[in-house]
C-alpha cells in the first residue's frame, strides 16, 4: 500500500453522516418484510400443513423473496479509502444484484476506534476495510474476520497478495489495491553524463556513482530531510533482505521475541546512510528539503535521484512531458549491498464480519469486484495504483516498478505493512538524530523503546 501517497481523495458529501451511525445486522428490516410475506404465502395454500413444514416453507419463500428484494451490505471505511471508483462500482453492483451497499465512513483519524468500539457492542458492519498486512490485526481477526480461503478469487491472487491477506493461515481480505514500495528513482541521461554504465548494486558502486554526479555540479540525491517519515523509508528498504536473511523475522518482532538493536544488517545500512550524508551526496542544507517539493525538484534536473513509490515519475511527467520521465529507471538502494525490493502487503484490503446477517451476499460483493471487468474499470481510474493484486490484469505497472524488479535478486515485504507498531515519523526522528550527530545503534535502540509500551498494553 504506497502509504504516504494516499492522501489525495476525501470523501464527497453524498456519504450520508447517518451511515457513519448504522449498525451491523445489515438486512433486518428486509429480511424482516420478507419473512412476513413468504409465512402469509404459505399459510393462505396449506391449510392443514403441519407447523414445521409451515416454518420451512415460510423460509424457502423468504429466502426467494429476498433474493429479489435485495439486501443491505454496510461497508465500513476510513474516508480516504472510499473513492469515487468505489461508490460508482457499488452503484453497478446494485444495479446488478438488487442489493444496496450502505457506507459507513469514519474520519481517518477516528476510524479504528469507532470500528472497535462498534464490534465491542455486537454493532459491527457487514463488511470493513483494514490495512492489509500488520494492519489486519488491529481488528481481532481472530474473532470477526471470516475465513475466505475458500473463495474462488483466491486462486487468481498473485503471491505478495495471499502473504498480505493471511492471517494465522487463513485468507480474510478480498485486496484489489496494488502492492508499491520504495527505490531508487534515476534519471538516465544524468547517468550517461556522468558515465555511469549500470546500476549499482553494492554499496562502493553506489558511492562511486554519486561521487561520478557530484563531479558533474549535479547534486547526486534529493532528499527531503524536513519529512521525518522519509528517513524511516531509507531503513525500510532493508526490511525484505532482514527477512531474507533470517526468516521469521518480522513474526518475531511482532511477538517481541527479537529485537530491532540485533539486526546486524538494519546497523551497518543506518552507518552507510550516514556515510552518504556526511559525503554530501544529498546537498547543502537537505533538513529543509520538503517532500511537496520533490517533482519540481527532481524536474530541474539539478538532482539525479530520490528514493519514491514506483508511479512517482508518472507525477514528474505530468508535470513536465519534456522529461521523458516515463523512461526514468529505478534500482534498490544497495545499503548492506542490498538487492531485494521491499513493498508493502497490498494496501486496504476489504474483511466480512463472521457476524453478519448477509454473508453470502457479502461475498457476492467481493466476486463482482475481482471479476476481470471491473478490475479493469478500477485500475483505469486508479492510476495512483500500480501492479494489480490479482493475475486477470497487470494493472498500471511503471517503468519503475518492471526495472526495480529487473535489477533486484527478489521482492518481499517491508517493515512498514509486516511489522506492528511501526511508527514511521518517530523512527524518521531517530534517524534526523542520527544525521545530527547521534548513532547507527541509537536508533535501532530508540526503535525498540518505542515499540515496548505498545506491547504491554
Amino acid at each position: 500500500m504506497k502509504l504516504r501517497k494516499v492522501l489525495g481523495v476525501t470523501l464527497a458529501a453524498t456519504i450520508s453522516a447517518a451511515a457513519l451511525a448504522g449498525c451491523g445486522g445489515s438486512g433486518e428490516s428486509k429480511t424482516a418484510v420478507t419473512e412476513s410475506k413468504g409465512t402469509e404465502a404459505v399459510q393462505e395454500t396449506t391449510g392443514d400443513t403441519t407447523a414445521s413444514d409451515t416454518e420451512a416453507g415460510s423460509a424457502e419463500t423468504a429466502k426467494s423473496d429476498e433474493a429479489k428484494e435485495g439486501v443491505t451490505i454496510t461497508v465500513a471505511a476510513s474516508s480516504n479509502w472510499i473513492k469515487d471508483i468505489d461508490k460508482e462500482l457499488a452503484a453497478k453492483y446494485e444495479d446488478e444484484s438488487g442489493n444496496t451497499i450502505q457506507w459507513q465512513a469514519s474520519p481517518d483519524d477516528q476510524y479504528t476506534n469507532v470500528l472497535n468500539s462498534k464490534f465491542a457492542v455486537g454493532e459491527g458492519p457487514d463488511i470493513y476495510l483494514t490495512q492489509s498486512g500488520a494492519g489486519i490485526q488491529e481488528y481481532q481477526p481472530s474473532e470477526h474476520a471470516l475465513d475466505l480461503s475458500g473463495e474462488e478469487w483466491v486462486s487468481r491472487y498473485r503471491d505478495w497478495a495471499k502473504e498480505g491477506t493471511t492471517y494465522d493461515g487463513k485468507i480474510v481480505q478480498c485486496l484489489t489495491w496494488s502492492a508499491d514500495g520504495w527505490a531508487m528513482l534515476y534519471n538516465p541521461d544524468i547517468f550517461e553524463k556522468a558515465g555511469i554504465k549500470e546500476v549499482p548494486k553494492t554499496f562502493d558502486s553506489f558511492m562511486e556513482a554519486c561521487e561520478a554526479i557530484k563531479n558533474l555540479g549535479i547534486t547526486p540525491i534529493y532528499e527531503p530531510g524536513a519529512a521525518q517519515w522519509h528517513q524511516a523509508t531509507w531503513l525500510d528498504t532493508l526490511s525484505a533482505q532482514a527477512e531474507a536473511s533470517k526468516p521469521g523475522l518480522r513474526e518475531s518482532l511482532n511477538q517481541d521475541t527479537a529485537k530491532f538493536a540485533e539486526q546486524e544488517g538494519l546497523l551497518k545500512g543506518l552507518e552507510q546512510m550516514k556515510q552518504i550524508e556526511e559525503a554530501g551526496y544529498f546537498g547543502e542544507e537537505f533538513m529543509s528539503n520538503t517532500w511537496e517539493s520533490s517533482v519540481d525538484k527532481m524536474i530541474t534536473g539539478e538532482y539525479a535521484m530520490i528514493l519514491v513509490y514506483t508511479t512517482f515519475q508518472n507525477e514528474i511527467m505530468a508535470k513536465d512531458p519534456s522529461t521523458n520521465a516515463d523512461k526514468w529507471e529505478m534500482f534498490q538502494v544497495p545499503l548492506n549491498d542490498n538487492t531485494v525490493f521491499a513493498q508493502s502487503s497490498g494496501g486496504v484490503g476489504r474483511s466480512i464480519n463472521k457476524d453478519s446477517k448477509v454473508i453470502d451476499a457479502a461475498k457476492d460483493y467481493f466476486n463482482f469486484l475481482t471479476r476481470k471487468d471491473n478490475l479493469e474499470t478500477y485500475y483505469a481510474a486508479r492510476q495512483d495504483l500500480g501492479q494489480c493484486s490479482f493475475t486477470d490484469i497487470e494493472g498500471n505497472v511503471s517503468n519503475g516498478y518492471k526495472t526495480v524488479v529487473s535489477n533486484g535478486t527478489g521482492v518481499g515485504q517491508n517493515f512498514e505493512t509486516g511489522v506492528t507498531n511501526w511508527n514511521s515519523t518517530e523512527i524518521g526522528i531517530q534517524v534526523q538524530n542520527m544525521y545530527l550527530g547521534g548513532t547507527a545503534m541509537e536508533v535501532l535502540e530508540g526503535i525498540d523503546a518505542m515499540r515496548e509500551p505498545l506491547f504491554e498494553k
